[in-house]
């Protein structure tokens, strides 16, 4: 068959205007394409373009366009689309991602060709060879996950390393095997929660060390799944001699021989979703294993093991008044967190938290480019919207003063390396800017 000529497009996150995000260098990159690359035909010449980063060709010529969406960069991926349409691109436009899997089809395929719903690692070869064959459906449907076994190395080798930082990206795991109702991961991969042999771990980490570094992002939703598989995996990571950060359950502090081994791996951040330090909020969100009153000692257990914690928590929740803002503000500052992600809880389409806000008509807003944990789209319980998102606005600005920042991480009770010091106060300093221009920090 004759070469095929493909670009696969991460979209950026869109502002509060609705504007695209444009930035210099992206520190953190999404894994999606890369992989997705890696499972192309050998007949193709690809393209990745990290949008956020990088110019997106529109008038090259393209036989098949692939683009991934999640929240508002959905919206992007629509807006992308609509753009080659508009310039007469003959390319067949396909969308995947977990934002357009959890809509209606019928939504995205207004401006895409074709959409892929659910893992498209199966089904990208076979939308491929249907492709050459004139034969393209409107809709490819997983029927099964793809073998975690199967999936190959990222094409690492396609990234343009000039475009981002010195972290790479890549995963152990998927999933997550808690059911949270507010999680799009957790209703996009259904509960389920797969582990990659701790081998192939290995061979993709040192394929991406060949990119020239040793710093990595498990972009892994819970690493800390899987008591024995972490044990196993860090165990192996420790001859490596690499450096990586990753998000999991507060539950791993429970666990210090685990802790030890992780700093041991070359761990030196781990990100806890936390979400509330209310008990009624928590409750609400069906998330009561969190238990607030715990939260200090599991810092403190967490740094004397030699590892930073960040935090993720969202504002919003039924039973929050107005008290909270402070509460969480004294709570951030009082533990010196280093990294602190806030969002305004945000009801995804396609998730059961979404669905109950719906039948009690509270969504109140229905643009997804307002879905970006930035925005109130439902109505709250005890406080209004236009104050929740003021509030949570002062909250956030408020944390990333210049004094406080220096007062959240000039403590360093975890003893971490200088450079990762200086990469901490610059994603500080990162997130100040975008604070100020009202762009979640994290969205690109």
């Amino acid at each position: 068959m004759a070469e095929l000529n493909i670009l696969l497009i991460t979209p950026t996150a869109l502002d509060s205007n609705g504007k695209p995000i444009k930035r210099s260098k992206l520190l953190i990159p999404a894994i999606t394409m890369a992989v997705i690359a890696a499972v192309t035909p050998d007949n193709s010449n690809i393209k990745l373009i990290y949008e956020t980063v990088e110019k997106i060709p529109f008038d090259d010529v393209w036989d098949i366009i692939g683009i991934t969406g999640m929240g508002s960069g959905t919206v992007r991926a629509w807006e992308i689309a609509d753009e080659f349409k508009k310039r007469g691109s003959k390319a067949v436009i396909v969308l995947g991602g977990i934002g357009p899997s959890l809509l209606d089809p019928e939504i995205s395929l207004k401006h895409v060709d074709t959409i892929v719903i659910g893992e498209a690692e199966k089904i990208w070869p076979e939308l491929i060879k249907d492709f050459e064959k004139g034969e393209l459906k409107r809709i490819y449907r997983m029927d099964s996950p793809p073998r975690i076994n199967d999936i190959p190395t990222p094409r690492y080798d396609l990234v343009n390393t000039r475009k981002i930082g010195f972290i790479r990206t890549l995963q152990a795991t998927r999933g997550c095997p808690m059911r949270c109702e507010f999680c799009s991961i957790s209703a996009f991969f259904e509960g389920s929660y797969r582990k990659m042999p701790v081998d192939k771990v290995i061979r993709n980490i040192r394929t991406a060390m060949k990119t020239g570094s040793r710093y990595f992002a498990f972009l892994d939703d819970n690493i800390y799944g899987d008591q024995k598989y972490c044990e196993e995996l860090f165990e192996a990571l420790i001859p490596e001699k690499i450096i990586w950060v990753s998000q999991c359950s507060i539950n791993i502090t429970k666990n210090p021989d685990i802790l030890k081994l992780a700093r041991e791996s070359g761990c030196r951040l781990l990100s806890f979703g936390l979400e509330s330090i209310e008990p009624s909020s928590l409750e609400a969100l069906n998330k009561s294993w969190n238990h607030p009153e715990e939260y200090k000692n599991s810092f403190c257990i967490t740094r004397e093991h030699g590892i930073e914690v960040a935090v993720s928590m969202m504002l919003g929740a039924d039973g929050e008044t107005i008290s909270t803002f402070q509460n969480v503000y004294n709570f951030i500052m009082e533990n010196h967190i280093v990294l602190p992600k806030l969002y305004i809880l945000t009801p995804m389409p396609g998730t059961p938290f979404y669905d109950s806000l719906k039948t009690q008509n509270r969504i109140i807003i229905e643009d997804l480019k307002k879905y970006t944990g930035g925005f109130v789209v439902f109505k709250p319980d005890k406080i209004s919207a236009d104050t929740l998102e003021k509030k949570y606005w002062e909250l956030y600005g408020k944390l990333h003063s210049y004094v406080n920042i220096i007062d959240r991480i000039r403590h360093n009770p975890a003893k971490l390396e200088p450079i990762l010091r200086i990469g901490i106060l610059t994603m500080n300093l990162h997130n100040k800017i975008h604070i100020a221009k009202r762009i979640v920090p994290g969205l690109s």
